[in-house]
């Protein structure tokens, strides 16, 4: 069980894995991001409101708003797909490299990004379309 998303992975272990290696990474953009550490995501999230000027306010409101859609879709049984990992991947690529957080808005777009494309992936995987299909690229 990942505590601080409350979710549970459960599916290919590959596709485990690397869901919990982009999970991890979207859990330290929001540290590194804000410099604020917390045992969920969600109280994160109210720590944060009460410190962060208003223009933050608006990204921790769509964060607080997808949470449920987000947590949905993890808990389901990933299965196994070569496209699936790729794509998973990709994003892990892609986030990693903001790691650091230096330039803060690129970060709060990987996260934006990960509450809008894990649900996407895991969908259209799990209905067993192809990568053209997804249009990833």
């Amino acid at each position: 069980m990942d505590k601080w998303w409350g979710v549970t992975l459960n599916g290919d272990e590959r596709a485990v894995k690397a869901l919990s290696e982009l999970m991890n990474i979207n859990k330290a953009l929001f540290e590194n991001l804000y410099k604020v550490h917390a045992n969920t995501i969600e109280e994160h999230v109210n720590k944060l409101y009460e410190q962060v000027p208003e223009y933050e306010k608006k990204f921790l409101k769509y964060v607080n708003e997808q949470l449920p859609n987000l947590k949905r879709y993890l808990q389901v049984e990933l299965p196994y797909s070569a496209q699936l990992i790729s794509s998973i991947e990709y994003e892990i690529y892609i986030s990693s490299a903001e790691i650091d957080c230096e330039y803060p808005f690129d970060a709060r777009d990987c996260i934006i990004t990960f509450f809008q494309r894990a649900p996407e992936i895991i969908d259209l995987y799990k209905e067993g379309l192809s990568a053209e299909q997804i249009n990833l690229v």
